[in-house]
């Protein structure tokens, strides 16, 4: 599925205007339809982001901003408040307990931290209010309503790495790009290179480089790195950082070898427009849709109409080279991913496994 790119276009303009105003403060601003807003019936939802100074965050809000606004119009939803907590932990524990006191129906939640939130969230639980985690998940929580969407990171990364290793045929050099050192994400998706490479004792890791999960720092480092190196097969990368690892290459004046792709919009258009022809690689991520998931669920968890599974995995998003070309005009800082609607998600993510 394509992304709806002039929706989008909107709706990532409307969240960066939000995210200033709620960077300014703790409060919350809104948003209301009036068929829901007039006669107060319609469930009032509260999402705090953890942080949105990235492109991938902002998407997401923009894909729970559309569901609401779907959904207000329907008058299922009365209010929808975004708050973002600027990877502060207190001030997103803050924000939760705003929440309940505020008296929201339900709570989305992209979390800071597995372990800071757990006391808040079983807070709202024990008021009767359903949190429901995406993203950046999981978090520790036994309470009642807490409900997890998560990405199958090793997943991801095996995926990943499995490709690139039968692309440079199964024997050679690899750099594996990581994110920041010590970080949970950066263990977990590390996990999952190294359960790959086990089944491939021919490739050998000349490099670890963390790179922060972004392009300028990725770009310096591997300039330091390069020079040392005889030669690289193939380059593993968690996110961020996919184009400026072909730009080193370039810059340094090397052949660019097959690099993991991020589905950044800058990494999709230089494959489907630029790279040498037949480049094969492979393309994943996170996909920001999840944002516009936790706004179903939460309605459908209010509705006590469906049997809704506490922990529920979201697909990673994958693109190949037989539809690269479908990305050929995104947006720079846009993420190729696939786009789905309320029947997908109950459809999908409330079959347990």
């Amino acid at each position: 599925m394509k992304l709806r790119r002039k929706v989008l276009s909107a709706l990532l303009a409307a969240a960066m205007v939000m995210a200033m105003t709620a960077c300014g403060s703790s409060g919350t601003g809104s948003a209301s339809g009036d068929s829901a807003g007039g006669s107060g019936e319609g469930y009032r939802i509260g999402f705090t982001n953890s942080f949105n100074g990235n492109t991938y965050r902002q998407q997401m809000e923009a894909y729970a901003q559309e569901a609401a606004d779907e959904l207000t119009g329907t008058g299922e939803i009365s209010e929808f408040t975004i708050v973002e907590a600027n990877n502060d932990a207190s001030r997103q524990v803050q924000q939760i307990e705003n929440f309940i006191l505020d008296g929201v129906d339900a709570i989305i939640i992209d979390p800071i931290s597995a372990t800071a939130l757990t006391g808040a969230i079983q807070e709202a639980s024990d008021a009767g209010i359903p949190c429901i985690i995406i993203n950046d998940g999981p978090v520790e929580s036994d309470a009642e309503l807490c409900y997890q969407i998560n990405f199958d990171t090793v997943d991801q990364m095996s995926t990943l790495t499995e490709y690139i290793c039968g692309a440079i045929g199964g024997a050679g050099s690899m750099i594996e790009l990581r994110g920041t050192a010590g970080a949970e994400f950066d263990n977990i998706a590390h996990e999952g290179v190294m359960q790959t490479l086990e089944n491939y004792p021919d490739i050998e890791v000349v490099a670890e480089v963390y790179t922060d999960w972004t392009g300028s720092k990725a770009q310096s480092e591997l300039a330091s790195v390069l020079p040392t190196l005889d030669e690289v097969d193939g380059v593993v990368t968690q996110g961020g950082d996919s184009y400026a690892t072909v730009q080193a290459f370039e810059d340094a004046g090397l052949d660019v070898p097959v690099i993991g792709g991020d589905n950044r919009g800058y990494f999709l258009k230089w494959w489907a427009n630029e790279a040498p022809e037949d480049y094969d690689t492979i393309s994943v991520s996170s996909n920001p849709w999840d944002g516009a998931a936790g706004v179903y669920v939460a309605c459908d968890i209010l509705s006590g109409e469906y049997d809704i599974p506490t922990d529920m995995t979201f697909p990673f998003a994958v693109v190949t080279k037989d539809d690269v070309q479908n990305y050929a005009d995104i947006g720079d800082e846009e993420i190729g991913a696939p786009t789905y609607d309320r029947d997908w998600v109950r459809e999908t993510l409330y079959t347990a496994e």
